[in-house]
């Protein structure tokens, strides 16, 4: 999967960290600023920052006129709102809708894909005879009906798009510069580097000598393909786009069908920018009955109501389950002040976990194979997950805890670039985590919750500010509203989004404390070679089956 393609409003099945799985270089972490200083500078970039493009009334009306004279019978009556001065937009129901109503009901000759790029005019023959990867394909796409103005059969999806200023793509230096400290810092500064290649790919491939490319030369004095342009093209797939399964549905075959030849239902997802669908907004209270879905007897992307509204009332969507506020701001550049129920602080296993040994290293190594990147260290209010725990214990626990686990590779010399072999071992290391769920011995539960100590503080310490000050600071822009400008709307979703990182490290770090409590009372009672693996499992809530 490309960099930039996690997270677009993704079923649960596509829920994968994606690009927080990529190798970093060590931060930097400066001290606190106070509150007063943390106002001043948040103040200064919220003035600096230039205003979202928003959207024109207008120009939504032409969208929906367009897409309507494609769908028969309109589903449900949505219009759009603007939101002050920030250009940030809703959708409202005309009228009252019922739980479970269809919402949206738009046929797939309206989507953009890596198959319409591959037939269009503007630039099929490129992508065809280039081979360009799905993500490539779609930016193609974009850049080109762009150029092609009024010419283009999406025009009037296409002038609704504005310039993304408020995406973080498209965030100036001083901008980006709000995320020191922050796991957020690293993602986007991966995605970034991934536009840089994602331009290089599209220059090499000879989008600049299309024909549409040339004309539009001509009129803007400036190539089709930059790097500004490819971020903004970027920025819009990553915050509007769908995964979509456009494959066969499921049916099941009670009878004998062999008669009638061999035949496999087939899934394919497909990336897909889905016109007037993407201008719902997320909301984590809506459930995946909210999530735009492929009917194939339709042929068209259908969303439901996942509760009643009345008229006036704002109609969201659902982007994917447990977004956190992280996860909007990358992807979508807004944060909801709901999306708190989510919070989450994203780290890589790496940054805070030394294996103990070869047969350790090896483990880890043939576990980043299994999950397509380095392991993620999720910290949430509640703690780290089971998954976690699992992958902190293939790191630390002793060689004979891990051959009593099933893992018996990795006891020489660590390969090259920290490589395991080959699917085997990727095989066998699924099992191996699966025993790894549950605690095995006193002394390497302490070293876990060790690093999870020590995670938690480092990661709290790499802040600019404390979250009692991004708490004043976003109390005092909300109160401002509406007349703080763009760069306020954009300093808010900031503050939500780094508030939320802070308290799940927070709650992360009280979970740590009392599991390390309960250890050491559970380790004074006797030797520890008197501790049952039961015992431990009760220590973090398991019970009996799951230990």
């Amino acid at each position: 999967m490309h960099g930039l393609a996690a997270r677009a409003r993704h079923p649960p099945s596509r829920t994968a960290p994606g690009p927080r799985c990529r190798a970093v270089p060590q931060r930097h972490r400066p001290r606190r600023r106070s509150a007063g200083a943390a106002a001043a500078a948040g103040a200064a970039a919220a003035a600096a920052a230039p205003p979202p493009a928003g959207l024109d009334l207008a120009k939504c009306a032409a969208l929906k006129a367009w897409v309507a004279g494609h769908c028969s019978p309109w589903p449900a009556q949505l219009e759009p709102e603007l939101l002050g001065p920030s250009g940030e937009h809703r959708m409202l129901a005309g009228a009252p809708i019922a739980e479970g109503q269809v919402l949206l009901q738009i046929p797939a000759k309206l989507f953009l894909t890596a198959e319409s790029a591959a037939r269009s005019g503007l630039c099929g023959q490129l992508v065809r005879g280039a081979a360009l990867n799905e993500w490539a394909a779609l930016l193609l796409h974009l850049l080109c009906e762009r150029a092609a103005g009024a010419d283009s059969f999406w025009a009037p999806y296409i002038a609704v798009l504005g310039d993304q200023s408020h995406h973080p793509l498209l965030w100036s230096s001083e901008l980006q510069g709000q995320l020191t400290g922050s796991p957020m810092l690293r993602v986007l500064t991966d995605r970034l580097a991934q536009v840089q290649e994602d331009t290089e790919l599209l220059i090499a491939a000879g989008a600049n000598e299309l024909e549409v490319a040339r004309r539009w030369q001509q009129e803007a004095h400036s190539p089709l393909v930059t790097p500004a342009s490819v971020a903004w093209a970027a920025a819009i797939v990553l915050g509007r786009s769908f995964q979509l399964d456009m494959g066969e549905p499921d049916m099941p075959l009670e009878a004998d069908m062999s008669y009638y030849g061999t035949w496999q239902p087939r899934s394919e997802w497909v990336l897909a920018l889905v016109p007037w669908a993407d201008m719902l907004r997320h909301s984590s209270e809506a459930d995946e009955a909210a999530m735009l879905a492929f009917d194939p007897e339709a042929c068209a992307a259908v969303a439901v109501a996942h509760t009643a509204y009345a008229p006036s009332a704002e109609v969201f969507d659902s982007h994917g389950p447990g977004l956190s506020p992280s996860d909007l701001l990358l992807d979508h550049g807004c944060v909801r002040e709901d999306s708190a129920a989510n919070a989450r602080y994203d780290a890589v296993l790496g940054e805070h976990l030394k294996p103990r040994g070869a047969r350790n290293a090896a483990l880890l190594s043939a576990l980043e194979a299994l999950t397509g990147g380095p392991p993620a260290l999720v910290l949430t209010p509640a703690g780290p997950d089971v998954t976690c725990l699992a992958a902190l214990r293939a790191g630390l626990a002793s060689d004979a805890e891990l051959i009593k686990a099933g893992w018996r590779g990795g006891a020489g010399a660590a390969p090259p670039g920290g490589r395991s072999g080959g699917g085997g071992d990727v095989a066998l290391c699924a099992r191996v985590m699966g025993r790894l769920s549950s605690p095995a011995s006193l002394a390497t539960e302490r070293r876990v919750l060790g690093v999870l100590a020590n995670a938690v503080a480092a990661a709290a310490a790499a802040y600019q500010t404390s979250a009692e000050a991004d708490a004043a600071e976003l109390a005092q822009l909300l109160q401002a509203q509406p007349g703080a400008g763009g760069g306020g709307v954009l300093r808010v979703g900031v503050l939500r989004a780094l508030l939320a990182e802070k308290a799940a490290l927070a709650g992360c770090g009280d979970v740590v404390s009392r599991w390390s409590a309960a250890l050491e009372q559970l380790a004074a009672q006797g030797p520890p070679s008197a501790v049952t693996p039961e015992q431990l499992a009760a220590l973090y809530g398991l019970d009996g089956d799951e230990a």
